[in-house]
């Protein structure tokens, strides 16, 4: 293409790199009307209307996080809305919001929203999102309708908080699969917890269909085998139903969970359990305790508009104010099983796990960027490697076929990640700047919808985008 167009944006002197078009150096990336219109070595300064600066930057296809929370079904003591900004902040574009509420999420993009391009999945919770402990087959099918109506992607199995029997989780796979429905799945049953034996059960509970097994770093916490072992454990199981998987894993050390007791005083959650018994506090409303005072956990709270951890007593004051309701944090997760997940190949050189995402948004740990970054230096990730599992991978993952690269009419939606911290500096949705020097600066944002969704999403008034699953890598030769 020439350069006597004019654009809307220039992006000039930046490291670009775009692996899908086997782009690494230096080079003017040119917007017009939202879109990528061409990248090359110079475009002469008079045919943009703007010119950004991004010497010395490196410009990559912007960060799909493929699993982020910025809505919540069920109770906590965190507005999720607050991970827009926060998520735009570590330089992501779009995000899938995993088991959250369409509903919310998209009340929260009008009151909180940053300016990314959000999907969202419903929790399936008895009793408030779900009329059942176990749900029928029946009941399954017309919430997932409704859900889909409502601009939900689909559903998600919260197996580590609200587990169903593997019958009825089986039944979850295959009513979400019949309406080409997303479908994700926090591991564990009322037969397993959210550990390596929840995984386990996995394959059978999928059978021949299609799921996103999510955040499979959370499974390979050294809670039955040791971390290494389990690790390799998982891999295998990754390449055997690699037809039927999608997975991503997360890099940040800490977790987010519950920390609600019954009227006992014991622990509800299976997660929080697990974070407890990882240090040998006992799983009650003492141990819950005994784990913030000593600084082992910290409660999730809202100042200026973010959400930050705080410990010791201010954090036991928090559980107890929401009556033990809260939204805590853990520092479980070996870094060793997430770099090695992170890393893992099969023999053709593509990765076994998809993708890099954050399980953050309003949980501060959207470090995804960065972590990967580091990643690079170390020299477990080439730079190209790094940007086909931030960008491309999920692109694909969620049929964003428009995503995740540069071509010419993509989308303009850019990460620009200063490679002396690893953290992102500025980032653009439709060419249009979001973030500027690690400052959420969009409004809004675009809701990704099924053509169910239409309606719902026409309604609200929000910018939206119709999505087909087909497109996507988790129903990629469905028939």
């Amino acid at each position: 293409m020439g350069n006597s167009q004019r654009f809307d944006t220039v992006l000039k002197n930046g490291r670009v790199v775009d692996p899908t078009n086997q782009i690494d150096g230096q080079f003017d990336v040119g917007i017009r009307l939202g879109k990528i219109a061409t990248v090359v070595e110079t475009i002469p300064p008079e045919s943009a209307d703007d010119i950004i600066d991004v010497s010395n930057q490196i410009v990559m296809p912007g960060h799909i996080d493929t699993h982020a929370h910025l809505s919540s079904p069920f109770q906590g003591s965190v507005d999720r809305a607050f991970g827009h900004a926060m998520l735009v902040e570590s330089g992501t574009t779009t995000a899938l919001d995993l088991a959250g509420d369409p509903t919310m999420m998209s009340e929260g993009m009008i009151k909180r929203g940053a300016g990314l391009n959000v999907a969202s999945l419903m929790g399936l919770v008895p009793h408030q999102t779900v009329s059942e402990d176990d749900p029928r087959p029946s009941v399954l099918r017309d919430a997932i309708s409704e859900v889909k109506k409502r601009g939900g992607f689909g559903v998600k199995m919260l197996g580590g908080y609200h587990p169903f029997t593997p019958e009825a989780s089986a039944d979850v796979v295959k009513e979400a699969n019949e309406q080409l429905a997303w479908v994700a799945f926090h591991v564990g049953t009322k037969d397993s917890g959210s550990d390596m034996i929840g995984l386990r059960e996995v394959p059978e509970i999928t059978g021949k269909g299609r799921l996103h097994v999510a955040h499979i770093n959370s499974y390979t916490r050294g809670m039955i085998d040791q971390p290494h072992e389990e690790v390799q454990e998982a891999l295998g199981m990754i390449e055997r139903m690699r037809s039927h998987w999608i997975t991503e894993a997360y890099l940040a050390q800490i977790n987010g969970t519950n920390g609600k007791c019954d009227e006992n005083g014991d622990v509800i959650y299976n997660v929080m359990q697990n974070c407890l018994k990882a240090r040998g506090y006992p799983t009650n409303e003492d141990g819950v305790r005994a784990s913030l005072r000593d600084g082992y956990g910290s409660a999730l709270v809202e100042r200026g508009g973010r959400v930050i951890r705080v410990t010791g007593q201010e954090a036991v004051d928090i559980w107890e104010s929401v009556a033990t309701d809260a939204s805590l944090s853990y520092p479980v997760n070996p870094p060793t099983s997430a770099f090695s997940l992170t890393t893992a190949k099969y023999d053709d050189g593509t990765f076994r796990v998809n993708a890099i995402s954050t399980d953050g948004g309003s949980l501060p740990r959207n470090v995804a960027i960065e972590r990967t970054m580091a990643l690079v230096a170390f020299g477990a990730l080439s730079m190209d490697e790094a940007v086909t599992k931030l960008s491309y991978t999920p692109s694909r993952m969620m049929g964003l076929l428009n995503k995740g690269h540069f071509f010419e009419g993509a989308d303009a939606d850019v990460t620009i990640v200063n490679p002396g911290t690893g953290k992102a500096s500025m980032s653009l949705v439709a060419g249009e700047l979001i973030m500027l020097n690690g400052r959420a600066i969009g409004r809004g944002g675009t809701w990704l919808v099924l053509e169910e969704g239409r309606q719902a999403a026409a309604a609200i008034g929000l910018p939206y985008e119709v999505i087909d699953l087909e497109n996507s890598r988790l129903y990629e030769n469905w028939n």
